[in-house]
């Protein structure tokens, strides 16, 4: 057998008493829960009667301060006959119910089978009771992860219970801030990057249902480790990470996906263009020629007109090279009432795509920072546009201060010459 060490950390669980008392004590509380009533107190139930004389151990020659040896046979044989029965502890009151599974776990390190034998068994039962107990199973399924070792590979398989059972139980929440610990862990188990895909996947799978926004977070995290290592990803699913990318309300950053989408459905990858560079227009035609690929991937084409209508908004703002806008030209662009173009404005700077001034007065939008949706050949003429304009200004700032500098020495020299002839007369005076 390998070294128990390799399998828990015994010392993460404090429990005091010998191991027999702790296995009969198990056993005759989950016969109390099975409904037996002892009619003396010498009276067993029917799990006990099987379990103590394994465990028991009656030896006079033993000192009385040294805990019984069990034998290994026999402890396997009790350990076998409590797992077998502990589907009952889902009976349990919240309350009784992880101080029972914490005495299991920590039986469970002497098993002489290790613990791996007996982990699948756990962590069924603990999904069944994840209905009934929620918050409970949750703090057994972590104290079962801290009982393994770090660099242990069967903190996976817990991990992946406890995903499920936050998922299920609503309590996405108080995982979600544990998941920035994957890096940390990934290195501590030594996974391998098709492992480490496989799991991001799982993980925006599950997360799916509870929150769109994490799962695409970990759907571009498993397309960005596979295009690294070379890892292939099913089709289907890269097209899952363009809808769920789509359907997102607070997702805009689609460049950021379509290096991983090459893969993808090919009309996903066109309406994916669209929102990465594309315009209002672009998107009404391209919705005019490709209808059925809404209804087939339950996209809200109404939705999707007011993301393209905020990123048209903001490609609108980057290309300009006075960093000016008037309403009109915006209400032009996204085809609205000029009677809405604040509100639009307002949207897109609540949604972190700009940042300027609206002058009412003026009716006009004065940029100070826009984002860049996408960087190529048209980005780089409008920084150039931008640049010739401000050396434009720059020039005719210029041509104001040396105009304003000439004006200033000509009034000094024109002021020294009179000093100097006031001089003059006053010397004159002097000497007659």
């Amino acid at each position: 057998m390998e070294d128990p060490g390799l399998y828990y950390n015994q010392g993460f669980l404090a429990i005091v008493g010998s191991l027999s008392e702790h296995v009969t004590a198990l056993a005759a509380f989950i016969d109390v829960l099975n409904g037996f009533v002892a009619e003396s107190e010498d009276q067993l139930g029917p799990l006990t009667s099987n379990v103590a004389p394994l465990v028991v151990v009656e030896d006079t020659e033993v000192d009385e301060e040294e805990e019984p040896v069990v034998e290994p046979e026999k402890l396997e044989e009790a350990i076998v006959f409590v797992l077998g029965s502990a589907d009952a502890l889902i009976k349990a009151s919240d309350r009784e119910f992880e101080p029972a599974y914490n005495l299991l776990l920590h039986v469970l390190t002497f098993s002489p089978a290790g613990l791996p034998d007996h982990l699948s068994k756990i962590l069924d039962l603990l999904s069944r009771a994840a209905s009934t107990h929620s918050l409970p199973t949750l703090s057994v399924l972590t104290n079962l992860f801290n009982l393994l070792p770090v660099n242990s590979s069967l903190r996976r398989s817990v991990f992946v219970t406890v995903l499920n059972v936050t998922v299920a139980t609503g309590n996405t929440s108080l995982l979600l801030p544990q998941l920035k610990q994957l890096p940390i862990w990934f290195e501590e188990w030594d996974t391998s990057r098709a492992d480490q895909v496989d799991l991001l996947l799982t993980i925006s799978s599950e997360l799916e249902s509870a929150d769109t926004g994490a799962a695409l977070k970990y759907l571009q995290e498993a397309h960005s480790v596979a295009s690294a290592a070379s890892v292939p990803i099913d089709a289907n699913v890269t097209s899952k990470m363009i809808v769920l990318a789509l359907k997102d309300h607070s997702f805009l950053d689609y460049d950021a996906i379509l290096s991983f989408s090459a893969n993808a459905s090919s009309d996903l990858v066109e309406l994916l263009k669209v929102f990465v560079s594309g315009t209002l227009a672009d998107y009404k035609a391209f919705a005019a020629t490709h209808g059925d690929v809404f209804a087939t991937n339950g996209l809200d084409s109404e939705a999707l007109t007011t993301k393209i209508r905020l990123l048209t908004l903001c490609s609108f703002a980057a290309s300009s090279p006075s960093l000016t806008l008037s309403y009109s030209g915006i209400a032009s662009a996204l085809e609205i009432p000029e009677d809405d173009v604040e509100l639009w404005i307002i949207d897109v700077i609540r949604a972190g795509l700009l940042q300027g001034k609206m002058s009412q007065l003026e009716r006009k939008l004065f940029i100070h920072q826009v984002a860049t949706r996408t960087f190529g050949e048209k980005e780089w003429d409008v920084i150039a546009r931008q640049l010739n304009e401000w050396k434009t200004s720059l020039r005719n700032v210029l041509s104001v201060v040396r105009s304003a500098r000439v004006n200033i020495e000509n009034k000094v020299a024109a002021t020294g010459a009179d000093h100097e002839k006031v001089n003059g007369v006053e010397n004159a005076v002097e000497v007659a």
